[in-house]
């Protein structure tokens, strides 16, 4: 019940709603601290870099939890075994979108530290802004996707599910 309740195709769109709405703030704030009102200060490179890792931290965090949907279902009391193809090809989806989130957020966390790293080792010096905006692109791709993945799970049917046009039409077909 409790592994319904928290991974089901319009739970995972709600999480995935919930996580759109700060990371589109979020990267409204890193744009604005790195080219905007922060451009003249030092400090907004650092409070950049702080909202870029947090958002890299939750996209890392949410990506293992979609790209290990089936693993931790079974954890948390195991879903619906109704129907097991339909929950096969839900779970490849978020296999395949968690990976994705994964990587990005592993990416944008890189580039972050590339300027946290000291600059004898990475020299970064005057380039930070450029670096933590290549990071926060990481961040603008899993924005895209999630969207991608909120769109993909309201239109996701599963295998054999593909209406036919006999039954869209109320199961009415006119043979000529």
């Amino acid at each position: 019940m409790l592994a319904t309740m928290l991974l089901s195709r319009w739970s995972i769109v709600a999480f995935n709603v919930v996580i759109l709405m700060p990371l589109t703030l979020a990267l409204y704030e890193v744009v604005s601290l790195l080219w905007g009102a922060g451009f003249g200060h030092h400090e907004s490179i650092q409070e950049a870099g702080h909202i870029i890792e947090g958002m890299g931290v939750i996209l890392i965090g949410w990506g293992v939890v979609l790209e290990e949907r089936a693993g931790v279902s079974h954890l948390l009391g195991g879903l619906p075994t109704e129907e097991p193809d339909y929950e096969a090809a839900l779970d490849a989806l978020c296999h395949h979108v968690g990976l994705a989130l994964l990587v990005l957020g592993l990416m944008a966390e890189i580039f972050v530290q590339c300027v946290e790293v000291p600059d004898h080792i990475i020299h970064t010096d005057g380039i930070e802004r450029v670096v933590l905006t290549g990071s926060a692109g990481f961040l603008a791709l899993g924005l895209a996707t999630l969207v991608r993945h909120v769109i993909g799970l309201a239109l996701f049917r599963g295998p054999g599910r593909i209406p036919t046009a006999a039954a869209a039409s109320g199961g009415i077909s006119v043979r000529s």
